[in-house]
C-alpha cells in the first residue's frame, strides 16, 4: 500500500452485524473503520467551497450562489443575499447526514473497543494493532467535527454510540473536547512507515496535526451566533467565553471575533507541531528531485516531484494523510474536478477533465515572482482536448478548459500508465502535508513572538521553491514584498504553496482578514478590468504583463524537443524562440505516448493528433500589438493571434458586462464596501439543509431561512 491506491475502501454497514462478532477479530472490526473511511473520502465539500471563493482560486463554472455557498460572499448577483438563500442547495445536501454516519461508525469502534477486558493492557502496550484503530477513530471524529465547525459552525455534538440528541453544542466545546480525546489517542497510534500504516490512514503524525490545527481554529476569527443566549459559547469545561469582537451583524445576529485567549492556542500548538517535524519520523519535505530521463529534460524541481508521485499512485512521505480512490472502478474525482482541464469526451486521450476550480490571472501573473519554481506545477495556460493534443485555456467560465489559468498540480498525462475513461485515474486527495505543518509552526513563533524560531521553518518552504543561487535574495524580497511583517510574509508563503489544496480560505477566515479581503480584492478586480479594456494588457510590478491576445501555434512537439510532455523550464530559455515557445511556461505538453496507450485499447488511432500535439504560445507574458509588424511576422510563421485576457469582458467579439461582472465585480459581491465600512460579520457559513432543520427542530442562525416554504 506503500506505492499503490489501486484498491477502493469497501466495507459493508456493520450496523446489522452483532457488535461482539464485528469485535471479535482484528480483520472484522477493521471493516468498521474502512466503512468510515469510505464514507469520508465521498463527503465531498473539499471542491466545491474550499478551494474556491478566495483571493486566489474561484468557481470555474460560473458564480452559482446555491451551489457554492452562503450567497452574501459568494455569488450571483448583488441582489442575492443569505436571507434567499436555496438552504437545498446541491453542495449541502445530504452531507450533514453522511458526517453522523461516519461519526456513528467511529463512535461504534471507540466504545467497542474501549469495552474490551483488556483495554489497559492495550493501552499500557501501544502502539498495537487495537489502539492503532482506536486512534484513527478517535482522529476521523475529530476530523469530521473540524470539518463541520468550519462549514455549519455550531453542530449536534455525539460522542457515544446510539446516543440520541437534537441539542445543539457550540463549536467552542466541541472543538476542545474532540482535541483532548485526540491528544490522549496520539501514543495509541503508529507513526507513517510503521507496521505497515502509511498516508492513507490516520497515524500519529496525522493526530500531531490534527492537534495543531484545531488549535489555530480556536486561537482564530469565526462567525458566531448572538442568538442562542450569552452564555452558549464555553469552553471544553463549560465556562463561558469572551470574545475579541471585530465586526457585528445585529440584522443576522452574528459577530465575527477570537477568543479573549486565543494566543494561549498558538502556544498549545508549539509542542505538537515541533514533534512532528523534528521528533515522529516518517514524514519528510521533499527537497530533491532525484530525476532525469533519455531525452535530457530538465527537472530540479522537488516541489513538483512531490506531485508527481501523487499522480504516480506513489504515497510520498511528504503526505501526512490523503483520501483514497480507485484505479481503473470509477469514483476517483481528483483529477476530474481539480485537474488540468480536458475537454474531451468520457473516453479520451486523455479523458474528459472537468476541472471545476480555477484562479484569477493575477495569480498566475502577479503573485507569484517568475522564478518561483511552484508557479507552473501550480498553475497552466493549457488543456488536453481527449485526441492527444494541447489546447489553449478560455474565459468563458463553463467547465473543462475554460477557466483561463487553470489548476495544474493533477494531470492524467504525466502518469506513467494512464486510464482513457474520466474518474478512474486513482489519484488520491492530499488532505495534509508537511509543508502544511512546517508553515503552521513558523505561524505559532511569530504569533509568540519568536520571529528567529519563525524565519527558519520559513526558510525551509520558501527555499525549496527557488534554484540555490537565488533563494537568499528571493526570500529577502519576500519580506520587503510585506513590508518586514513575520505573519504576513509566512500567509503570503501560505498562498504560494497551497494553490488548488483548499487552504486559502480558510486562511482568510481564521486571519481575520476575510472582510479585507472581499472589499480589497474586488476593488483590485475590477481597477485591473479598467486597465486591460484601456490598454490591451494590465502591467504588473514583477516585470509581467497580462496581455488581451496572445499567438498560438500546434506543432510536432517530438521533432522539435524530442519528448511532447515537457518538464521544467530550462534556465535562459529565450520565450522567442521555437522550443522557448513550447517550453514557457513549464509542466505541460501531453504524455508521450498517447499512440500506444490508444492502439492497446483498441483505439483507431486515426482519430487521434499527434503529429500536432504541442502548443507553441508567444506574447504569454508580454504585450505584443495586434497592428504590428511582430504581430503580423508571426501569423506569417504560421501561429494565430488568439483570445486571451480579452475573453474576461467579450463574447464573440463584442463587449459583454455580464461576463466582465463574473470575473471581476462579482467577487464576494454580497459584502459590500459599506458593509467593510460599518464592520459588519461576513456570513460565510453553509445553513442546514431544510431536512435538517424539519427532523432535529434546529433552527438556522446568520440569516438563513430553515425551510423553503
Amino acid at each position: 500500500m506503500a506505492t499503490s491506491c489501486n484498491e477502493q475502501l469497501d466495507a459493508s454497514s456493520p450496523a446489522v452485524v452483532d457488535a461482539n462478532f464485528v469485535f471479535g477479530s482484528l480483520t472484522t472490526a477493521r471493516s468498521v473503520m474502512l466503512g468510515a473511511y469510505n464514507q469520508y473520502q465521498s463527503s465531498g465539500f473539499f471542491p466545491n467551497i474550499d478551494v474556491n471563493h478566495n483571493d486566489v482560486e474561484r468557481a470555474n463554472l460560473g458564480f452559482v450562489a446555491d451551489q457554492f455557498g452562503a450567497g452574501q460572499l459568494y455569488g450571483g448577483k448583488v441582489s442575492y443575499t443569505v436571507e434567499n438563500f436555496n438552504i437545498n442547495a446541491g453542495h449541502i445536501k445530504g452531507k450533514w447526514d453522511k458526517y453522523y454516519k461516519i461519526i456513528a461508525l467511529c463512535n461504534q469502534v471507540i466504545d467497542n473497543i474501549e469495552a474490551f477486558e483488556d483495554i489497559d493492557e492495550i493501552r499500557s502496550t501501544a502502539p498495537n494493532d487495537w489502539s492503532d484503530m482506536l486512534g484513527q477513530a478517535y482522529c476521523l471524529r475529530a476530523s469530521c467535527y473540524y470539518d463541520m465547525a468550519r462549514w455549519f459552525g455550531d453542530v449536534i455534538y455525539i460522542d457515544k454510540s446510539y446516543q440520541i440528541t437534537n441539542e445543539l453544542t457550540n463549536r467552542d466545546y466541541i472543538i476542545e473536547k474532540e482535541m483532548a480525546h485526540v491528544i490522549a489517542a496520539e501514543p495509541l497510534m503508529y507513526y507513517r512507515g510503521q507496521n505497515n500504516h502509511f498516508s492513507d490512514q490516520m497515524t500519529k503524525n496525522y493526530a500531531e496535526g490534527l492537534i495543531a490545527r484545531m488549535c489555530f481554529m480556536e486561537a482564530g476569527y469565526q462567525t458566531r451566533r448572538t442568538d442562542l443566549g450569552a452564555d452558549f459559547y464555553t469552553d471544553g469545561e463549560g465556562k463561558p467565553l469572551s470574545f475579541d469582537v471585530w465586526g457585528t451583524d445585529d440584522s443576522r445576529a452574528a459577530q465575527y471575533a477570537r477568543r479573549s485567549d486565543w494566543k494561549d492556542f498558538y502556544v498549545k500548538s508549539i509542542p505538537w507541531l515541533k514533534k512532528e517535524v523534528y521528533e515522529t519520523p516518517g514524514s519528510i519535505l521533499t527537497v530533491v528531485d532525484p530525476r532525469s530521463d533519455s531525452e535530457n529534460r530538465t527537472y530540479g524541481n522537488p516541489f513538483q516531484w512531490y506531485f508527481e508521485q501523487i499522480n504516480d499512485l506513489i504515497m510520498a512521505k511528504e503526505t501526512i494523510y490523503e483520501q483514497t480512490y480507485a484505479e481503473y472502478t470509477g469514483g476517483s474525482r481528483v483529477a476530474y474536478d481539480l485537474g488540468r482541464a480536458c475537454s474531451g469526451g468520457g473516453t479520451g486521450y486523455p479523458p474528459k477533465a472537468n476541472a471545476g476550480a480555477c484562479v484569477y490571472p493575477l495569480t498566475f501573473y502577479d503573485l507569484f515572482d517568475p522564478e518561483d519554481m511552484r508557479r507552473d506545477v501550480s498553475m497552466t495556460v493549457t488543456a488536453s482536448n481527449g485526441k492527444g493534443q494541447e489546447i489553449i485555456n478560455n474565459y468563458n467560465l463553463s467547465n473543462r478548459q475554460t477557466g483561463g489559468v487553470q489548476m495544474n498540480k493533477y494531470d492524467v498525462n504525466r502518469q506513467e500508465n494512464p486510464s482513457a475513461v474520466n474518474t478512474q485515474a486513482g489519484m488520491n486527495r492530499v488532505m495534509m502535508r508537511k509543508a502544511d505543518l512546517i508553515l503552521m509552526l513558523a505561524e505559532a513563533y511569530a504569533r509568540t513572538g519568536d520571529e528567529a524560531s519563525a524565519a527558519i521553518e520559513l526558510r525551509k518552504v520558501h527555499n525549496r521553491a527557488f534554484a540555490d543561487d537565488i533563494e537568499d535574495q528571493k526570500y529577502n524580497e519576500l519580506l520587503a514584498s510585506v513590508g518586514g511583517d513575520m505573519v504576513e510574509a509566512i500567509l503570503k508563503e501560505r498562498m504560494l504553496e497551497f494553490v488548488d489544496e483548499g487552504l486559502r480560505r480558510w486562511d482568510l477566515v481564521r486571519t481575520g482578514q476575510f472582510p479585507q479581503v472581499a472589499v480589497e480584492f474586488r476593488a483590485r478586480l475590477v481597477r485591473e478590468m479598467e486597465e486591460i479594456k484601456a490598454n490591451g494588457y494590465i502591467q504588473y510590478d514583477n516585470g509581467n504583463q497580462f496581455p488581451n491576445y496572445i499567438w498560438t501555434k500546434t506543432v510536432n512537439g517530438r521533432e522539435v524537443l524530442g519528448y511532447r510532455l515537457t518538464m521544467q523550464t530550462p534556465p535562459g530559455t529565450d520565450p522567442d524562440t521555437e522550443k522557448g515557445a513550447l517550453l514557457i511556461p513549464g509542466w505541460r505538453g501531453q504524455h508521450d505516448d498517447w499512440g500506444k496507450v490508444a492502439e492497446e485499447d483498441g483505439y483507431d488511432l486515426t482519430r487521434l493528433k499527434l503529429d500536432d500535439s504541442n502548443l507553441a504560445i508567444r506574447g504569454l507574458f508580454r504585450y505584443i500589438d495586434p497592428d504590428s509588424a511582430e504581430a503580423k511576422a508571426l501569423e506569417a510563421q504560421g501561429y494565430k493571434k488568439t483570445e486571451w485576457g480579452i475573453g474576461m469582458y467579450t463574447v464573440n467579439g463584442k463587449y459583454d458586462p455580464d461576463r466582465e461582472f463574473l470575473w471581476s465585480a462579482s467577487f464576494m459581491c454580497g459584502y459590500t464596501d459599506a458593509d467593510y465600512a460599518a464592520k459588519k460579520a461576513p456570513i460565510y457559513m453553509n445553513p442546514y439543509e431544510a431536512s435538517v432543520c424539519a427532523t432535529t427542530g434546529l433552527k438556522n442562525g446568520y440569516g438563513f431561512k430553515s425551510s423553503m416554504d
